[in-house]
């Protein structure tokens, strides 16, 4: 059965670093989908922190990049765009490269935590290994998996899951966004404010239940 795994890594096994240290209130996630590319590892990266001058600074000093440039701020994150050393590479590939399917990477000031779709917990258990093998001191925070009974909605009501559905398929998620809450709002006919109630409530819920999960631990 596929499996989902929460894995941190101590924030000096990974890379910007010195980074995190000099800004320790920084939070920093990769952008989905950019986590590993043949021609680019992770070049993408959002930043929230209060001191995004100091943090700008941070990441261009830091020993794991050649260059970083912020792109675009977008309510309190700054997107960055990043060439990282080959050092930095290899750490970044250890995890991209792994037997699953890298679904984000969070960086605070003591971890970075990676979940991991794995085909089984056999091939979970194996990457493991190999990860310890290596030398990372890893540490397993979550597992779960994806599969539902036929109709479970994960405890959304039908409103609120078929607007995140159709927000999902519409790439309002992505980034740039494909749609705007005014082009969803027309699929539904209602109002603007409607839908990002919908959204609202719904990703209070889904947040609410993955914390409680990862607070059950395994």
């Amino acid at each position: 059965m596929e499996t989902v795994v929460d894995v941190t890594v101590p924030t000096d096994q990974f890379v910007l670093a010195e980074a995190i240290e000099r800004v320790p209130d920084v939070e920093l996630e990769f952008v989905r989908f950019a986590i590993h590319d043949s021609a680019c590892t992770a070049p993408f990266l959002w930043a929230s922190t209060n001191q995004p001058d100091r943090l700008e600074a941070a990441m261009r000093n830091d020993p794991s990049t050649e260059r970083a440039n912020c792109l675009s701020r977008d309510d309190g994150r700054d997107l960055y765009s990043v060439d990282w050393t080959t050092r930095a590479e290899c750490l970044i590939d250890e995890f991209a490269e792994a037997d699953g399917s890298v679904l984000g990477a969070r960086g605070t000031s003591d971890r970075w935590t990676f979940r991991i779709l794995f085909p089984d917990r056999e091939t979970a258990s194996g990457t493991f290994q190999t990860w310890c093998d290596d030398g990372i001191g890893l540490s397993l925070a979550r597992i779960g998996n994806l599969s539902r009974r036929e109709g479970d909605k994960g405890g959304l009501s039908a409103t609120q899951y078929s607007t995140i559905a159709h927000a999902f398929q519409a790439d309002y998620y992505s980034v740039p966004r494909g749609a705007t809450l005014a082009e969803l709002a027309t699929n539904f006919d209602v109002s603007h404010q409607a839908v990002s109630e919908r959204l609202r409530r719904g990703h209070s819920h889904l947040v609410e239940q993955m914390l409680s999960e990862s607070s059950a631990g395994v």
